[in-house]
């Protein structure tokens, strides 16, 4: 990517808020994104051959391979080639114009090519459809199948795994997304919530410290979408939950679901059986979109492919900076732009079934944002979050996306800072380093790299904040190739679903059945598209490895071999990292699938 990296003109159809999105003005890379994702649809083959579990549905009987994408499916990456060329001849002009007219292009992820149409569910069991005998991943999940499956009847237990299911299995969302309510806000809550909050006596418990909130009221102002004759919807919910003094346990007390102007707050103490399960699963739903969109895209690829771009642009190759940053600067940019134009082709399942959408949300989204308000620290500060609320053995034990990430966080600092330290001898020589000061100067430019809140790179403090910040997200990112990050609770859609199939908001006494309930939520169309895209992820190897096949002394990116500490750091970092692996997947610990960069 040595030619100059374009941007797609997003403020001239008043997106001024997301950082600017690269778009490379050449062929050969998205071309060869293509072709990469494309051999991944063959490398997960024998995964999906693994779904070979029969299933009973609609008066059918067949394996859940065929319910989810029929006898034969066609590569989903058929004729994208061609696609891109046809865009790519017309520019970015070409391609903002297609997201403008709401466009999208190709077929879905999961084509058909039997006559068995997308259905419903008819037994809360039967969401193992998705878990794959390769690997054992239905073999070794099977015991929590009926755990899993009491969240859709029974209401004590679909409020007691409510948050330990986002807390404890959130960690490729980027979930740090709880709140605590402070005084301040305790109004505005009021008054969303009516009399349920009189009613569940939450003043005394905000007043205790005890209540927090996540808030996912962004997706209210959405439309819901239609795909293959089905809806898709993302409600906007605000889900309160009481904390535990003595055990830290969470506990849901009331959901707010709204969407477009209607809303309906469903309490725990007060609703029907049936609506209350409704309302958490409404409330899953808008926290796994966030993850995907919010949590994983916007802090990880977006941010990231802007700070990239104009880096890239800035800073030359042979320069330190170049040097630390180019090898895990591969892949994201032509892979996000990809996205754009192939976006049925490769998106998941969720009701943003349009690039335009999709761009719309990350500029709300980025509206008064700013770039180290992704790190984890400041998150945690921001809402409020205390560790000793959080810990019962060790640091955020009660909270283990947080507690995770921030290892990463640490490790990531503590490589940068010996990079810089080695690097840069005074503030005087980060001030006088004229190829910083064009990258930085570009990546905060509203008419270049349009992040916000950058600082002036004046000492060897700012700049390790900044280089932590951005290559953390790229070390993070890769957490969510491992087999434990998916299998078994992600690919357990009940536990995180990338959508209602309705738009409709049942009342808070509605009599729902267990049937009434399971076809509110995703169907084997939508199920066997969330599949494709956690198969992809988790069953297909990374382009580089973070940690090299020939050691960790390998692949070193400054000159000098071990004699430069920076190299010497190097291989600390991938040490400690081999340790978070082990600890993640202990039982099977995936060293070569962490990659290097973002790469999908």
């Amino acid at each position: 990517m040595g030619d100059q990296i374009g941007h797609l003109p997003l403020q001239d159809i008043g997106l001024n808020n997301i950082p600017a999105v690269p778009y490379l003005l050449t062929f050969s890379e998205p071309l060869g994104t293509v072709l990469r994702l494309g051999l991944r649809a063959l490398e997960t083959r024998s995964a999906k051959d693994g779904l070979s579990v029969t299933y009973t549905i609609g008066g059918r009987t067949a394996t859940a391979f065929e319910f989810l994408y029929g006898s034969a499916p066609s590569n989903p990456l058929h004729g994208a080639a061609a696609e891109i060329e046809r865009v790519l001849l017309g520019g970015a002009d070409t391609l903002l114009h297609r997201m403008t007219a709401g466009r999208t292009t190709g077929a879905t992820l999961a084509v058909r090519e039997s006559q068995i149409p997308s259905l419903s569910l008819e037994q809360p069991e039967q969401f193992a459809i998705s878990w794959t005998r390769f690997a054992n991943v239905y073999q070794d999940a099977y015991p929590q199948l009926s755990t899993w499956a009491s969240s859709l009847t029974s209401i004590a237990a679909a409020s007691e795994q409510f948050w330990p299911t986002i807390a404890d299995f959130g960690l490729a969302y980027n979930l740090i997304i709880l709140e605590l309510v402070n005084t301040a806000e305790t109004a505005n809550l009021k008054a969303l919530f009516g009399d349920t909050w009189t009613d569940a006596g939450m003043d005394a418990i905000q007043a205790a410290g005890r209540l927090y909130a996540i808030d996912m009221s962004i997706f209210e102002s959405f439309a819901p979408a239609t795909v293959d004759n089905l809806v898709r919807f993302t409600p906007g919910t605000i889900t309160l939950l009481e904390q535990d003094a003595a055990t830290k346990k969470l506990t849901p007390l009331a959901v707010r679901v709204s969407t477009q102007g209607s809303a309906v707050v469903y309490s725990s103490h007060s609703a029907s059986a049936g609506a209350w399960l409704y309302a958490l699963q409404a409330a899953k739903t808008s926290v796994t979109v966030y993850g995907i969109w919010l949590g994983h895209v916007y802090h990880w690829h977006i941010v990231t492919a802007a700070m990239q771009m104009t880096m890239y642009n800035n800073v030359p190759p042979g320069h330190p900076l170049y040097q630390l940053l180019e090898p895990q600067s591969n892949y994201l940019i032509p892979f996000n732009e990809v996205l754009l134009i192939l976006w049925s082709f490769i998106a998941p399942p969720t009701s943003f079934d349009n690039p335009l959408k999709f761009l719309q949300l990350m500029d709300l989204f980025a509206a008064g944002r700013e770039f180290f308000d992704d790190d984890p620290g400041v998150t945690i500060r921001k809402q409020g979050l205390q560790e000793a609320q959080f810990t019962q053995d060790t640091s955020w034990d009660r909270y283990p996306v947080v507690q995770n990430l921030l290892e990463l966080w640490q490790a990531t600092a503590d490589y940068v800072d010996a990079f810089v330290s080695a690097t840069y001898a005074t503030d005087a020589a980060v001030a006088g380093d004229a190829a910083l000061q064009r990258w930085i100067a570009a990546a905060a430019g509203p008419a270049e790299g349009n992040v916000r809140g950058l600082p002036a790179m004046a000492s060897r403090a700012v700049l390790k904040d900044v280089l932590t910040s951005l290559m953390y997200r790229v070390t993070a990112h890769g957490i969510s190739r491992l087999n434990n990050s998916a299998n078994p609770v992600l690919t357990f859609s009940a536990n995180y679903p990338p959508c209602l199939q309705s738009a409709t908001l049942p009342p808070a006494n509605a009599n729902l059945d267990t049937r009434a309930l399971l076809k509110l939520l995703p169907w084997t169309g939508t199920i066997g598209d969330l599949v494709n895209f956690y198969f992809t992820f988790v069953f297909s190897p990374p382009y580089e490895p973070f940690i090299p096949s020939g050691g960790v002394d390998t692949n070193l990116p400054f000159p000098s071999g071990m004699e430069d500490p920076r190299n010497r750091a190097v291989v600390v970092y991938r040490n400690r990292l081999i340790e978070f692996i082990n600890g993640y997947e202990p039982s099977n610990p995936q060293l070569g699938q962490w990659p290097l960069n973002i790469e999908t």
